[in-house]
């Protein structure tokens, strides 16, 4: 496999806590450190609960969206932070009037402090590498929806500057930094098209690295795949009211044993059932790319945005996502919250608990642990994105602290999971 990754050393030595979770008032810190639960045990400690600041967001009709990351070829850490309007009104259909921005950072002392760079007008984006240069899969502010067209911009000076954007496809489309595939010279990427309203589905893009990524012409994209609808029987009958809300969204391209495959979440009943996947195959016949939806699959924390990771030191997937506590709401938290106007959706959508899962086939996931933990439910760690640094997993992660909501978020939060790969067991059989 050939999965797109940034592996390469740093220095382990003097990463401190410069912005923890007392220090911005998360309140996570007691629980995290040890503190008695609820239940009269320990609680366990999150791998890395200490994080540096990114990006803040102190405008509260913005928010931040999904940060992403990568690493140069001297060290050099880029971040990517897009900070969009927040929704007003009834189901988020009009917008404060704020115009979106997308943050360029960097670090070059291993994520501990981090220095604008620069600013792009689009209100989400993607970067990747190829022969040096870095680039970004970029959505400017739509129209009819949140964003448009997919766009490609180039930057040779490690973000600081960026080439005129060229368009790759028009239309109405959407997803944050997830997983991309790169292989036989071809890189694929999936996101969202947002044309097809509630049965919004996948497209994948297919760029050809043998000519110029620049070029349009280097660039094949599939038709769309509508969401199907998740089966009634997979949805507590309580919650069937909710049935037409689902979806699937924010793809992640992976390659399983030289299988292309497109990992997508699912939000049946308003995110009241979890732990949902949807799976699609990708065929790449060199002439055309057939795309098929294949079947939904459970996977943890697969009612929220996913990122999967391939390791090829460890041989295994490693992904970051969400896992809600109480989704069908049975204690009242989640009530008394929206009542205190500080948290957006329903059970499944608790942002508190960023975990580490592994793998070897995209499907099956062992947990390896919290990356991060926040304590009121108007808080949260999510949107992650990873890229392997080293013996380390370095993550970026879109962060509410004191924000309007867990979804709202605004912070964009650095954390440093090392020695990542003593986590896993080793899940090949002897022969």
């Amino acid at each position: 496999m050939n999965q797109h990754s940034a592996e390469t050393g740093c220095s382990r030595r003097g990463f401190v806590k410069l912005i923890g979770s007392a220090g911005l008032g998360l309140g996570a810190g007691t629980v995290a450190s040890g503190a008695t639960t609820p239940t009269g045990g320990r609680s366990a400690r999150p791998l890395a609960q200490d994080f540096a600041k990114v990006f803040h967001n102190s405008d509260r009709k913005l928010y931040v969206d999904g940060p992403g990351i990568a690493k140069l070829g001297d060290g050099t850490l880029v971040a990517v932070v897009p900070v969009v309007p927040r929704a007003e009104g009834q189901k988020g259909k009009v917008r404060t009037g704020k115009s979106s921005t997308t943050h360029v950072l960097q670090s070059r002392d291993a994520g501990r402090n981090w220095q604008p760079v620069a600013q792009l007008p689009y209100y989400v984006a993607t970067p990747w590498q190829h022969r040096g240069a870095l680039y970004l899969f970029a959505m400017p502010e739509g129209t009819q929806f949140r964003n448009d067209d997919l766009e490609l911009l180039r930057s040779t000076d490690g973000g600081k500057s960026w080439s005129k954007p060229v368009t790759l496809c028009q239309g109405h489309f959407w997803n944050c930094p997830t997983s991309m595939v790169i292989r036989d010279h071809k890189l694929y990427w999936a996101f969202d098209d947002l044309g097809l309203g509630k049965k919004r589905g996948p497209r994948v893009i297919a760029g050809d690295l043998t000519k110029d990524p620049m070029d349009p012409r280097s660039w094949r994209i599939t038709d769309p795949i509508p969401y199907p609808g998740a089966p009634q029987a997979m949805i507590n009958p309580a919650y069937l009211k909710h049935y037409e809300n689902g979806r699937y969204l924010e793809p992640n391209v992976i390659e399983v044993a030289g299988k292309l495959r497109v990992m997508l979440c699912v939000k049946p009943a308003n995110y009241y059932t979890t732990g949902i996947s949807a799976v699609c195959d990708l065929h790449d016949t060199g002439d055309r790319l057939e795309f098929t939806f294949t079947q939904f699959h459970p996977r943890p924390g697969g009612q929220q945005q996913f990122n999967i990771l391939w390791d090829e030191r460890s041989q295994l997937f490693w992904s970051l996502a969400n896992l809600a506590v109480d989704s069908e709401e049975r204690y009242g938290w989640f009530e008394a919250a929206r009542k205190q106007g500080n948290y957006d959706g329903t059970g499944g959508k608790d942002r508190r608990f960023l975990m580490l899962f592994y793998g070897m086939d995209g499907l099956n996931w062992f947990q390896a642990g919290c990356v991060a933990q926040a304590a009121k439910l108007s808080q949260s760690f999510n949107y992650a994105h990873a890229i392997v640094d080293g013996d380390d997993l370095a993550i970026v992660a879109r962060a509410s602290i004191n924000a309007p909501s867990q979804h709202d978020a605004d912070h964009a939060t650095f954390h440093r999971v090392r020695d990542f790969r003593r986590l896993a067991l080793n899940l090949v059989p002897e022969s």
